[in-house]
């Protein structure tokens, strides 16, 4: 009796949700992103491109991020969450598999086109997914540890590309890696048809979306709506620069060797795994204000280290600590709205997060550009980066807490 009633109380249905959500945004992002630019030399020599064509196609697909936001945010309300997740990672390998057939410049050009919208069409929609199939308590565990499952798998695209280049071929690599995305789109459908989570109706009354509609134009205009999108944009200005032109500051200017250098990346990898797991389980009993305050502390210390002294033993730290909040600053955002709004609110609010991040990204990314033009050294850029994070840690003491909303609401 009493073992039945103990298997009756266990539900694996947010298990299997998790872990297929945890596993396709690590897959996406592995080998939608951060895979390319470990054999573009390769690629560049065979396909016989020169680093200004290589240029326009790396810009290129910028582009292709930025244009799939709203899709993704279109098909998760049309055909579910959980249905574009898999779908999506079903295309991605098969995107990927088109690179192994690769020729020529055009060619390249599309692929990497659609392969760049592959990840940012899994991301948009894990927070839709933590909304209806997540207990309120794991919701940010599960987002967390999803953001920082993208290290591991920078780890993993480490050690495919040199064993492929070593001993076969890049285009036996993308067989290779497009393989194991048909897979785990197939090991996921499975999954989830086993536990009832792949039929979901999606179809809402005009009555909903009314609802749906005023709980986000009222959150967008309440004191947390506006802090958190500020946030969003601090995020894109911040992080999403700061690792851009690091190697360039720190070999052109501190002359930091390629050994210490290739040992933060490193250090950054492992410790974004250890991170995100470290973040994913805190966050949910802390709270997302308390963790993601850390997060940007992190930040203004390792920014510190680094424009303050050129030891190998502070790099490294530097490394570490940028490596934590990197690979979970991305989950906070959408964990405090998964928590704050119903489904369609949420996802239609991290919508609107995602684009002013991207586009707080690329107006990062130029005005940094644009500065060392101007003073001739990334310092100034580095310094301005961690007032940033000091500036995004003090707001982020300043949300509402997520509790406090959902004492005050029906979720």
């Amino acid at each position: 009796m009493n073992y039945q009633s103990i298997t009756s109380e266990f539900n694996s249905k947010p298990w299997v949700v998790s872990t297929v959500c945890i596993m396709i945004a690590g897959i996406s992002f592995g080998f939608g992103v951060y895979l390319l630019p470990m054999v573009i030399p390769e690629m560049a020599t065979d396909l016989q491109l020169n680093y200004t064509l290589i240029g326009i196609i790396t810009g290129v697909g910028q582009v292709s991020t930025i244009l799939s936001i709203p899709l993704a945010g279109f098909l998760t309300g049309r055909i579910g969450g959980l249905k574009l997740l898999v779908g999506i990672q079903l295309i991605g390998g098969l995107f990927l598999l088109g690179l192994y057939f690769v020729s020529g410049f055009f060619s390249f050009l599309i692929f990497n086109f659609l392969i760049r919208a592959w990840p940012i069409m899994t991301w948009i929609p894990l927070v839709s997914i933590a909304v209806e199939h997540i207990p309120y308590k794991w919701r940010a565990t599960m987002l967390i540890i999803a953001s920082g499952a993208t290290c591991f798998f920078v780890f993993i695209d480490g050690l495919i590309s040199s064993f492929f280049l070593e001993y076969f071929h890049w285009r036996t690599m993308w067989l290779a890696v497009a393989a194991i995305c048909l897979i785990s789109s197939l090991l996921s459908w499975i999954a989830l048809k086993s536990v009832g989570s792949w039929q979901v109706t999606v179809c809402r009354h005009d009555q909903e979306r009314n609802q749906s509609r005023s709980e986000l134009i009222v959150w967008l205009k309440s004191s947390s709506g506006i802090i958190l999108n500020v946030i969003f944009m601090l995020t894109g200005l911040s992080f999403m620069t700061f690792q851009v032109y690091l190697a360039s500051y720190l070999r052109d200017e501190l002359n930091v060797g390629l050994d210490t250098i290739a040992l933060m990346w490193s250090s950054m990898g492992i410790s974004g795994i250890f991170g995100g797991i470290f973040f994913g389980l805190i966050t949910d009993r802390i709270g997302v204000r308390i963790s993601q305050f850390f997060i940007f502390a992190f930040g203004i210390i390792a920014t510190f280290l680094m424009c303050f002294s050129v030891s190998p033993l502070y790099l490294i730290m530097m490394a570490i600590l940028f490596g934590i909040s990197q690979a979970t600053i991305y989950g906070m955002g959408p964990a405090y709205i998964s928590k704050v709004l119903s489904g369609e609110s949420a996802r239609n609010a991290f919508i609107i997060g995602s684009m002013i991040m991207s586009f707080g990204g690329l107006f990062g990314n130029f005005i940094v550009g644009w500065s060392h033009g101007i003073f001739g050294t990334f310092w100034w850029s580095y310094v301005a980066i961690g007032v940033i994070f000091a500036f995004g840690a003090l707001l982020s003491l300043l949300l509402v807490s997520e509790k406090r909303h959902h004492l005050g609401s029906s979720l």
